[in-house]
């Protein structure tokens, strides 16, 4: 008879508890991986998706600013004069006087970022022998473009993005 008991015992297949806290365990933190891993790849997601619309809005103003100081040689409105001469509503005329008359700057907020605009003449010289600065526009022949866009990442801090470009007056001979 007690053979026959452990026989029937022994026949009995199943799980312990031991063994099911344990599978419960291990399948526990393997989900807990996986959500970890969905959180950081969604961070890095929205940081790419911020950098690409940073990229966006720099170069957007880097091309608008190009096609508006190209030189029109039939006399159209826009060119590099234009461009330069902000004393008579020209594209800098709503940019500050930054820290002198060889730069100018305008600070933007665009769809959440901040972007900031920066022209100064070309190269930089000391004023004392300046000839080329923004009273006297027409002395101008290249001038710096510097576009920086900033943003607040998502986990704090903040990060920026910088473009430049120098642009030349152009000479058109009639």
């Amino acid at each position: 008879m007690k053979t026959q008991m452990k026989t029937q015992m022994q026949s009995q297949s199943g799980f312990t508890f031991i063994e099911i806290l344990v599978a419960i365990t291990i399948f526990s933190v393997a989900i807990l991986g996986l959500i970890s891993t969905t959180n950081t790849v969604s961070l890095h997601q929205r940081n790419a998706d911020d950098a690409t619309e940073a990229t966006l809005i720099a170069s957007d103003q880097m091309e608008q600013i190009k096609r508006l100081a190209t030189n029109e040689p039939l006399g159209g409105i826009f060119g590099f004069e234009y461009f330069v001469n902000d004393q008579t509503g020209g594209f800098l005329a709503n940019y500050n006087i930054r820290p002198n008359d060889y730069t100018r700057s305008i600070v933007e907020t665009v769809n959440g970022f901040t972007r900031t605009t920066t022209v100064q003449v070309f190269p930089p010289i000391a004023p004392v022998t300046a000839t080329e600065n923004f009273i006297t526009p027409d002395n101008i022949h290249m001038v710096e473009i510097h576009v920086d866009v900033s943003w607040i990442r998502p986990t704090g801090g903040s990060k920026n993005m910088e473009i430049f470009t120098v642009l030349q007056r152009r000479q058109f001979i009639q």
